[in-house]
């Protein structure tokens, strides 16, 4: 959600097999159905929902495979698995006809919808789509984007992104094809950057398959009132007026547009169409439900002004328990230590405030927001706020790395709600060797235009794993540990890191500041310090032990996955 006057709220749909449906929601009135590009998320149409939503019930969907939306299309051929999508959606909202607006890929899924559902759809606003006839410009179009060992891969994404404001297709060299335009600025960039990482090395399914399908007889096919928009700054124009050229039915109306009037033109002319059709606001959104399964699912917590995304899974009886992730970090960093508990007990993994998917109700000013004020206490404040919105009232709490502070500050803020709480990885740091962390662990990752600073990101997560402190390369800061060169894993908190930009210098900040000496002894919960021997953390934990000695500590297996053999005798005791 954003501090817009009119709210944005987010919200998942189960569907079989316990996969999940993301959608944006905002706004009242006739429903409006939106339809990204790829391989962008329904957080791409956040300026068309705010222009709609005055107008309309908003109802933004991740297509599935992308954002948050599972991929649940086994078949991307002419879109029609997509198009299904939008029904099963419209279904279990409650929406028996919609108009539907569509962008680029979202067009080409629209122009499928209205084909195969006609009845469904009041009217179909196109945007930034044409015929691309006889030239294929997939070719060369859509690059491997598999992580490799030496992050090459994030330069490869960049390239790709900043040339889509260079050239269309953004693969050519060719002066026909080039954008007289300015070129995206680095930030813009990095966000379309985050969507290809999202969308991980399947990202040209739905892609591909809009190229294909963009055609004039496929266009020409639908039968349902149509709008759609030639945009004179657009990069398709060409494409666009080709399409226009060919001859369009009669059911069509061509919306003339600059960047600037785009949406105004869109909106004023839907509400005249809505103001004769008259289809009725849809249904309150449906509780975020999860039903039974063996999987951790996602999930949104109310939390002040915005919303905390999580995993979960509610199986099982007992007291929840909640794991909290380490600095630029996510719920899926410490989602496997989750998974034997399924079935067990309720687990719960929580993207903390700006991290992940979750609002930046802390960094942000746009959610009230102070970029100074990242603490642990106020990472504890909020959660403990989403925690008594959601009704729980009793959970165990564990936390890794600056997840351990978090919980500490929870404990004391709420120790009826928090009952036990385990620290993995904490300790004091003081002195010189605090210093030297807040001074050079955590280089600007700020979007440069070049694109340099992926490759700071990269080595950044990937010495953590060779060296500790990761920039001491020297003989003394050699860490000896196996696979300390985990392709995957690197590229998870890469992904993670950017997602977060240089609000992460704040974050491990917080972590490194924190008054670990004077604030273990307040401790009144039952608490476990502990952590994996390999890790350099380990060493710590005998100090933080003395400073608590009412505390009990505990060695981890090496792997995360295993600590619940530890750990569930610490919660049972």
């Amino acid at each position: 959600m954003t501090m817009s006057a009119i709210p944005i709220t987010r919200h998942f749909l189960p569907l079989a097999g316990g996969r999940q449906l993301h959608y944006r929601r905002a706004g009242r009135g006739a429903p409006l159905i939106i339809l990204h590009p790829s391989p962008n998320s329904s957080a791409s149409m956040i300026p068309a929902i705010t222009a709609f939503a005055p107008h309309f019930t908003c109802i933004a969907l991740d297509t599935p495979g992308y954002g948050l939306s599972d991929a649940i299309v086994d078949d991307p051929t002419m879109l029609w698995g997509y198009a299904d999508a939008v029904i099963t959606a419209l279904d279990a909202l409650g929406i028996q006809q919609a108009f539907v607006y569509g962008a680029a890929t979202g067009a080409q899924i629209g122009i499928q919808l209205a084909r195969k559902y006609p009845d469904r759809v009041a009217t179909l606003l196109l945007d930034a789509n044409g015929d691309f006839g006889d030239d294929d410009i997939s070719q060369g179009y859509f690059q491997d984007i598999s992580p490799v060992r030496d992050g090459s891969h994030l330069v490869k994404i960049w390239d790709m992104c900043r040339h889509l404001s260079v050239f269309f297709p953004w693969q050519s060299t060719e002066a026909k094809h080039r954008i007289k335009a300015d070129v995206a600025s680095p930030t813009v960039i990095q966000h379309h950057v985050n969507d290809y990482l999202r969308a991980g090395p399947d990202y040209a399914k739905a892609y591909l398959a809009a190229m294909h399908v963009e055609r004039h007889e496929s266009t020409a096919a639908v039968t349902v009132p149509t709008l759609m928009t030639r945009n004179v700054a657009s990069p398709l124009l060409r494409h666009t007026d080709t399409l226009i050229a060919k001859g369009l039915p009669k059911n069509f109306t061509i919306l003339q547009c600059d960047p600037k009037t785009r949406y105004a033109v869109q909106v004023e002319t839907l509400v005249a169409r809505a103001q004769d059709l008259n289809l009725p606001t849809p249904p309150s959104a449906p509780a975020d439900f999860q039903p039974p399964s063996s999987r951790m699912q996602n999930s949104y917590f109310k939390a002040r002004v915005g919303f905390l995304r999580a995993r979960v899974n509610w199986s099982g009886k007992g007291r929840p328990l909640l794991a909290l992730h380490d600095p630029a970090g996510s719920c899926h960093l410490v989602e496997p230590m989750l998974r034997a508990s399924i079935g067990k007990r309720p687990v719960i993994a929580l993207d903390l405030p700006g991290n992940g998917e979750s609002d930046n109700l802390i960094g942000d000013p746009a959610f009230g927001g102070d970029p100074n004020a990242i603490t642990s206490a106020n990472y504890a404040a909020i959660v403990n706020d989403a925690l008594r919105d959601a009704g729980i009232d009793s959970i165990d709490v564990f936390g890794r790395y600056s997840g351990g502070p978090v919980a500490m500050e929870m404990s004391f803020a709420d120790p009826k709600r928090i009952n036990k709480i385990a620290l993995a990885g904490i300790g004091i740091y003081e002195g010189e060797e605090r210093e030297s962390l807040l001074a050079n662990y955590t280089p600007s990752i700020a979007p440069r235009w070049d694109g340099s600073h992926l490759m700071t990101a990269w080595s950044v997560m990937r010495d953590q794993g060779l060296f500790w402190p990761w920039f001491n390369r020297t003989k003394a800061g050699v860490l000896a540990v196996d696979n300390a060169i985990d392709v995957n894993l690197i590229h998870l908190r890469v992904v993670e890191m950017l997602k977060i930009g240089d609000q992460y210098q704040k974050a491990y900040a917080a972590m490194w500041t924190y008054p670990m000496r004077d604030r273990l002894p307040r401790l009144k919960v039952p608490a476990l310090i502990c952590a994996p021997a390999w890790e350099p953390i380990y060493a710590k934990m005998a100090e933080c032990h003395d400073a608590a000695p009412h505390t009990t500590t505990a060695e981890l297996p090496p792997g995360m996955a295993d600590w619940p053999l530890v750990l569930d005798g610490f919660w049972a005791s």
